[in-house]
Formats: C-alpha cells, sequence, structure tokens
C-alpha cells in the first residue's frame, strides 16, 4: 500500500541512519489548530512538535530495552489473565459441584461482570498512571480468584466471577494502548502476539497445573479448590512485579534516560495516533460512534466472540464427552494450545511484514471453518474427527490478537482510542455472554445445534474482513487525495509537509481529523 508521503512526490532530506532531519517551516500555514497545554499529547512535553535527530543504534537500543522490560509484564498479565478466567473450564472437569444449568451461570457471570464494568474502566483508566490502575485491578482479580476456593454455593461463585470479570475488563485496552504508544505501527502487531499467545500457553500449563493437582490423593480439600488457591497465589505475584516495574508511559519509564525517552517518542511519532492524553474529549467519543470502522469492528468482534464464549467455557466438558477421562481431557488441552499459540506468533509476524490486518485474519479463520464443519459432521459419533474439528477451531483466537492490532494501528486520539476500546470490549464481552448459551445442558452429549452455531459464525467473518479491508483501502485513497489538494492550496514545500507531519502526530488529533495519519487494511 502507498504511503501518503510517496503519493504527494515528497523527499524527506535524510540526516542520521533511521532519523530525519526536518527545516523548521516557520511560513507554514497551519492545518491542524493548535491546542491548549493541558489537552497535548504526553509525547509533545517530552519530545516536542519538531523532529528530534536519532541514530539506528539509539532506535534498536531503545526498541531492546522496551522489549525487556514491557513485552515480559504485558505477556505475564495476559497469561495471568486468561488462565484465571478459564479456570472453571478446568474445575468443571475435577469435581466441581456446578453444573448443569448453574455452570452455564456462573460462566456467564465473569463477562457480565465485565461488560459491566469495560466503559467505565477503559474511561477511568485514562486519567490514572496506566500500570498503577493495572496493578491495583490484578490484586483485586487475585483476591476473588482465590476466594472462589471457599464455598461452591452458587451465589456465592456466581459473585466471585462477577468480580473477576470486573477487575480484568481493564487488561486489553490498557495493554493495547501501551503498545500503541510505545512501538511503531510496523511492529505492533508482533509485539501483541508476544502477549496473545499467552492465550495458547495458558491452555497448556493450565492443563497442566490442574492435571497435576488430580493426583492430590488426600480429603483434607478438594482437586477443584487447590486449583483455584494455586491460580490465585500466581495473580497476586504478576499484580505486584507489574506494581514495581511496569512503566505507566514512556514519559515516566525510569529505564530509560531522558535522551532516550526523546528517541522512543520520535520512534512512534509517524504512527499519527498519539500517545497519551489524559484529558477526555466529548468529540472523539462522537467521532468514535459515528465512525463506520468502529462499527464494522463490533460486528466482527460479535462474530468472533459468540462462539469463543461457547468453546472456552464448554470445550473441555465436550472433548469428555468422547469417552476420555478426565486426566486424558486435561492433557489434550495441551496440543489446542500449542496450536492456538503458533496461529497467533505466525499470523502476527506475516501481519506487520506485510503491513495488513485482515488478510492474515483470513489465513487464521479458514481452518477454523474447517474445523467448526468438522465438528457438526461428526456429530453421528466419530471420535477422531470431533477431536480433529476441536483442534482446527482453535486457530480462530489469533483473530481477535490482529482485530488488538487494527484498532491500536488505525483509531487516533486518546479519547477516540479509549472509547473504541471500550466498546470493541464490551460487545467481546456482550457475545460471550451470549456464547456462554449456545451449548446447552439439554443439547447432551453431541451440542449439534450448538456447533451449527459456531459453524454460521465463523464462516461469517470472512465476508466481513474483506468489506473492512476494502473500506479502509479507500479511506486511504481519499486521504491521499485530500493531502494532495493540501499541498497545492498552501503551496507547501517538502520540508513544510514534513513540520506539518510532525506537529501532527503530537497534537493528539483523531484519525479522521489528522490527515497524515494512513490506515493498515
Amino acid at each position: 500500500m502507498d504511503s501518503l508521503s510517496s503519493t504527494t512526490s515528497i523527499d524527506k532530506e535524510k540526516g542520521v541512519a533511521g532519523g530525519t532531519r526536518v527545516t523548521p517551516a516557520a511560513a507554514a500555514h497551519p492545518v491542524l489548530a493548535d491546542v491548549d497545554e493541558k489537552d497535548e499529547d504526553e509525547g509533545a512535553h517530552v519530545a516536542g512538535y519538531e523532529r528530534n535527530e536519532y541514530t539506528q543504534e539509539e532506535a534498536d537500543a531503545v526498541k531492546r530495552k522496551l522489549d525487556r522490560r514491557v513485552m515480559p509484564l504485558l505477556a505475564a498479565v495476559y497469561f495471568s489473565q486468561f488462565l484465571d478466567k478459564n479456570c472453571t473450564s478446568y474445575a468443571a472437569i475435577m469435581s466441581l459441584p456446578i453444573k448443569g444449568e448453574h455452570y452455564n451461570l456462573v460462566s456467564m457471570a465473569f463477562y457480565l461482570g465485565f461488560l459491566v464494568f469495560e466503559i467505565p474502566t477503559t474511561m477511568i483508566s485514562q486519567h490514572f498512571p496506566l500500570a498503577k490502575y493495572l496493578g491495583v485491578n490484578i490484586l483485586i482479580w487475585a483476591t476473588a480468584l482465590t476466594l472462589h476456593a471457599a464455598s461452591a454455593n452458587f451465589g456465592f461463585f456466581f459473585t466471585m466471577r462477577f468480580i473477576l470479570g470486573m477487575a480484568e475488563s481493564c487488561v486489553s485496552p490498557i495493554l493495547i494502548t501501551m503498545v500503541a504508544a510505545m512501538y511503531p505501527k510496523q511492529q505492533q502487531a508482533k509485539r501483541i502476539s508476544m502477549f496473545y499467545m499467552c492465550n495458547g500457553f495458558t491452555n497448556c500449563i493450565g492443563a497442566l497445573i490442574a492435571y497435576g493437582a488430580t493426583f492430590y490423593e488426600g480429603h483434607a480439600i478438594a482437586h477443584w479448590r487447590i486449583l483455584y488457591i494455586i491460580l490465585g497465589g500466581l495473580a497476586f505475584v504478576v499484580g505486584v512485579s507489574v506494581l514495581v516495574w511496569l512503566p505507566d508511559s514512556l514519559a515516566t519509564a525510569t529505564f530509560l534516560s531522558e535522551r532516550e525517552k526523546v528517541v522512543a517518542f520520535e520512534r512512534v511519532r509517524d504512527n499519527q495516533t498519539g500517545t497519551r492524553c489524559k484529558v477526555t474529549k466529548r468529540y472523539q467519543v462522537v467521532e468514535a460512534l459515528t465512525d463506520p470502522k468502529t462499527w464494522l469492528l463490533l460486528l466482527l468482534t460479535a462474530l468472533s466472540s459468540i462462539p469463543n464464549g461457547g468453546l472456552a467455557a464448554f470445550s473441555s466438558i465436550i472433548i469428555k464427552s468422547f469417552g476420555y477421562t478426565s486426566r486424558e481431557t486435561l492433557l489434550l488441552q495441551i496440543p489446542r494450545g500449542v496450536i492456538a499459540a503458533l496461529t497467533t506468533i505466525t499470523v502476527c509476524q506475516l501481519s506487520d511484514r506485510f503491513g495488513t490486518r485482515m488478510l492474515p485474519i483470513l489465513l487464521a479463520v479458514v481452518p477454523t471453518v474447517i474445523g467448526a464443519a468438522l465438528l457438526v459432521a461428526s456429530s453421528g459419533g466419530s471420535k477422531s474427527m470431533s477431536l480433529a474439528g476441536i483442534f482446527l477451531a482453535e486457530t480462530y483466537g489469533s483473530a481477535l490478537a490482529l482485530q488488538y492490532a487494527w484498532t491500536a494501528s488505525n483509531t487516533g486520539g486518546a479519547t477516540k482510542k479509549s472509547t473504541v476500546n471500550g466498546l470493541f470490549l464490551s460487545t467481546f464481552a456482550l457475545s460471550n455472554i451470549i456464547g456462554t448459551q449456545i451449548f446447552r445442558p439439554t443439547d447432551a452429549p453431541s451440542y449439534t445445534p450448538g456447533k451449527i452455531a459456531i459453524l454460521t459464525l465463523f464462516a461469517a467473518m470472512i465476508p466481513t474482513v474483506l468489506v473492512m479491508y476494502a473500506f479502509t483501502q479507500f479511506l486511504n485513497r481519499k486521504k491521499v487525495a485530500q493531502l494532495a489538494r493540501l499541498v497545492e492550496e498552501h503551496g507547501w514545500s517538502p520540508e513544510e509537509v514534513d513540520a506539518q507531519r510532525s506537529r501532527a502526530a503530537m497534537e493528539d488529533k483523531t484519525d479522521r481529523e489528522n490527515v497524515f495519519q494512513t490506515y493498515v487494511s
């Protein structure tokens, strides 16, 4: 895809490797209105509105520091979140007393809490130090998770699951915001894969932990209670680690020198999506709600997340229905996890390498559709075909990772990003609530209606992905034409255009406002 700069024949004067020397454009006609200091993007205070020179060696050094400090912590958070969220799926085959309709309801409780608090927590987090807000929420959910072991009473269990969902609802928007603010667009999908692939690893590690717990032969505590205590303890460790070591932003990253902070902001200047602004801007909320891209994203999220709600809660039960023992069922979670992790790594690497988000989603979804078709076809009782269908269906999870990357790359303006992330993850939660009701106890053991439903929804993702790809390409062509008109109208020199581009990157403008922001299709 052509960039805007290449289509306007503007050649930047290159300075040292990795940097760009810019001639200040005092005579440039401002396109984007000046902003009050309190409304400025955080990067403007550190790096300013004009480009700063830096070397490729400096950029690489900053990237390595961020990768060493930030990415392991984000991965640990996502690992803990997904493991804790799906803990009940393991407990269900470890003699958890909650069964039938009550099990459907406690599975739904997590997503209900997630849904209720998603938009509030996204907006609240914009006004607080991100890492500290995240760390406190982890400690809250660690407490709730540990308390699951206290009682199998339905009402108590439902309440703990609800609190767990509330506390975990802040994770994805904060992690997306951090990746978008700290990494260039061409590095974002790969970084998101670094924490999102933990979804697959949790299936492996969680299954092994649960498998190990089944070998306890005493009578003092039930196996499922041991599971909740262990995972709750791990969540406490992650929460404390986040509070101590995760930076709130590039501007407050104590492991970076002042020079390295400037380089870090320069690395993301050309994202044109801003880094962070703590002021809520109402017009950006309105723009998020009226942007067709938002609603296409929500549609795609619903199509992928409704099946996810059913498979996350019932995949273990479905596998056990094939005739496997509880221990065999737990061990069969491991290949599922490996498939999910490898698919995520592969499609996200391809996404960054080729500068596209939607087309790699197709690569992930097609095997899922085939897997879902195998599940439907095997409802008559073919054990091997059913298991193959379950394994193939796991590839769909990486589609959500690329939706995260699509949102990070294509949404400008701090408030708009918060709003879109809130809507995105609220849709995720609501869809998962619906999904927990797909596999009805009355349809056991074949669950044929549920299998048909997930096949239909996964298949509908394919045309939706193609529409999203075509629409963002159309928007990019419009921006190319708009920028060309502005250059001709104002008679800008290449240096003046570059100065405008550099300033726009730090003004907390939305993607619709900012003519210099291109969309990653």
